[in-house]
């Protein structure tokens, strides 16, 4: 099966990451639908441009009249929308190939037109908030036009005491291309600046490493070729560790000041304040997963025995399947049959939608020469979804395309059912639709198979998908709190203390049978979600909410279906934990994260029952 679209080479040689020209059009995402040339695009940015330039008419006349206050509500609507077209196409070119000065310069000036923007924009919500609410809601009440921003205006007004004056919101605003430096530096560090060595594969051929591509290197079945792809990977990004603990410190300091600026408790209260998220919610997530360590403790032991790593499970020894040989292997369109297949309790609704995706080059395919590595979602209200992603061919490419799929379909039901202003989704609820796919995906595979090694494979998928997601990404964020605790208290985040954090949180995870080597310490360094300000600690929440709904609409139960497809269709236009609610999950429970840890070690004991069963404990 297609494994990439390099082709099959001799034992001598070399396999090479391809230029993006030699890969067939098909297998490119369809940018030309957004702009069908960069001259087209340079025209859309100075119309926007001067629309940015007009938003200063509207200063000072909001709390006017109803008409006033909508007529601007609806200029910026557009004005909004269309700049973030102008910005996704660009970042669509600049991330296809990170060496393309041309395109990085598009992308620094859309980053620059939409900081414009901010600073042109940042009297609104000062001005807004001096206006009586009751004035504001006897107009929603009089015009139906303006009453579709009850939602909106209700959380404007939540966050008043937050809000600072027209003249420090500006300033804020022009800090916005200072903040976004440290993390635009480092992710050209990352993609772009490093260059990483050859390996020697399982057949003995020299192959040439990318960031992309060290999960597929972290699940071969030889050590030897895991652990120098290991090295090799995380050892090049450690080399720049002193650069990268100064970029990160630079991202937390920002974080910092927009709390101390505008009055927060803490940078983790801000964080989540922003999407109406109550602290306990990722406090009851933290406690329960440190509550239930002792199952991560439990699979890596069963990992040591049934890989038979007497020395320890060692890093590069964490994502190893715990069967040989059964690595499955797939082209892309074999991955989206199976897709299509493992989908279908979403319904015809879903699933037609999400094929004409498929034919409509939602997907940029394969990895090349300078692009960005890993796998995203993108796209604006004014366009298709976009998916980036790196095909191998592995099982796990298969699930990423899942995953990414089901941001996608989220987005484009969001944009197609609600307004502009709710059409976009918190980040909260972005991930409960991918690992919703996830499940449904590895559920159905697993159901259409009998060999016990083959079920032991996707066993090991399942726990590896709840690992990586559940425990690996609080994990993460437990890092994330801990960095910002200590910037917070004044402590230094250097390379040194920053590894050190690392260190304590990562051995304390995983337990007597992990052997922690000095080069672990530094992975911090090849991690870009650190810059995102506690998005991770996301992902574990929404896997919770996700298995839960997944089981409900796999066991059709009535209702499931129809409650998940209307909020994928919610878009923001109720805050994220009530819009779980209405699916039939409540984040502000434990139940969803003591459910998750019941469906882990179910799948522990299964895993165990087969290990005996084939003689390998």
């Amino acid at each position: 099966m297609l494994m990439s679209p390099a082709g099959t080479l001799a034992a001598d040689e070399t396999t090479t990451v391809p230029e993006r020209g030699a890969i067939e059009e098909k297998y490119r995402w369809s940018t030309e639908t957004i702009f069908s040339t960069t001259e087209a695009w340079e025209t859309e940015f100075a119309a926007v441009a001067q629309r940015v330039d007009g938003i200063t008419a509207f200063r000072g006349t909001l709390g006017s009249s109803a008409d006033k206050l909508l007529d601007f509500l609806k200029y910026r609507d557009e004005t909004e929308s269309r700049i973030e077209r102008v910005a996704v196409y660009a970042s669509l070119l600049a991330d296809q190939d990170t060496r393309n000065g041309a395109m990085q310069a598009m992308d620094s000036r859309a980053r620059t037109l939409g900081i414009r923007y901010g600073e042109a924009t940042s009297w609104v919500r000062p001005e807004l908030i001096a206006i009586p609410f009751e004035k504001i809601d006897s107009w929603m009440r009089e015009k139906p036009d303006l009453g579709s921003y009850r939602q909106w205006f209700d959380d404007l007004f939540r966050t008043k005491k937050h809000i600072l004056s027209p003249r420090e919101e500006q300033l804020m605003a022009m800090t916005g291309e200072l903040r976004s430096t440290p993390y635009n530096a480092y992710n050209l560090l990352s993609n772009a600046d490093i260059q990483f060595p050859t390996i020697k594969n399982e057949e003995g051929r020299t192959v040439e490493l990318d960031d992309s591509a060290f999960y597929l290197y972290m699940r071969s079945p030889d050590r030897r070729v895991r652990k120098d792809a290991y090295e090799a990977i995380v050892g090049t990004h450690a080399r720049h560790k002193n650069a990268a603990g100064a970029l990160l410190n630079g991202a937390v300091q920002s974080h910092v000041l927009e709390v101390k600026a505008r009055g927060y408790e803490s940078c983790l209260a801000a964080a989540l304040d922003d999407s109406n998220i109550p602290v306990e919610v990722y406090q009851t997530l933290v406690r329960t997963i440190n509550r239930n360590a002792r199952l991560l403790h439990r699979y890596e032991d069963l990992r040591k025995r049934a890989l038979k790593l007497d020395d320890g499970v060692h890093a590069y020894d964490l994502f190893a399947p715990l069967v040989t040989g059964q690595k499955l292997a797939f082209s892309y369109e074999q991955a989206v049959d199976v897709i299509e297949t493992a989908l279908q309790p979403l319904g015809p609704e879903y699933i037609t939608q999400m094929m004409n995706g498929f034919g409509s080059r939602w997907v940029d395919v394969y990895p090349t020469k300078g692009k960005r590595s890993g796998a995203y979602s993108s796209g604006t209200y004014l366009t298709q979804p976009y998916i980036l992603a790196n095909f191998h061919g592995g099982y796990e490419d298969v699930s990423t395309l899942a995953h990414e799929m089901g941001h996608s379909m989220h987005s484009h039901l969001s944009r197609t059912t609600q307004p502009y202003v709710y059409g976009d989704y918190d980040i909260f609820c972005a991930e409960v639709a991918s690992t919703c796919n996830e499940i449904l995906l590895q559920h159905d595979v697993l159901e259409q198979t009998r060999d016990p090694k083959k079920r032991l494979y996707l066993l090991g998928e399942f726990l590896e998908g709840m690992r990586g997601t559940v425990f690996r990404q609080t994990m993460f964020s437990e890092f994330e709190q801990r960095i910002h605790e200590m910037a917070e208290k004044g402590e230094p985040l250097t390379a040194d203390s920053l590894s050190a954090a690392y260190h304590d949180i990562m051995t304390r995870y995983y337990g007597p049978s992990y052997v922690n080597d000095d080069l672990v310490d530094k992975y911090w360094v090849r991690i870009p979600h650190f810059y995102y300000n506690f998005y991770v600690y996301k992902y574990a929440t929404s896997y919770c909410a996700a298995s839960n709904i997944a089981r409900r609409i796999m066991d059709e139960e009535p209702g499931a279906r129809d409650k998940y497809l209307t909020f994928l269709k919610s878009g923001s236009s109720a805050y994220p934990v009530e819009l779980l609610q209405r699916a039939g999950v409540d984040m502000t429970s434990p139940q969803p994260y003591e459910d998750a840890m019941k469906l882990f070690e179910n799948l522990l004991d299964q895993t165990e029952a087969l290990l005996k069963q084939l003689g390998m404990l």
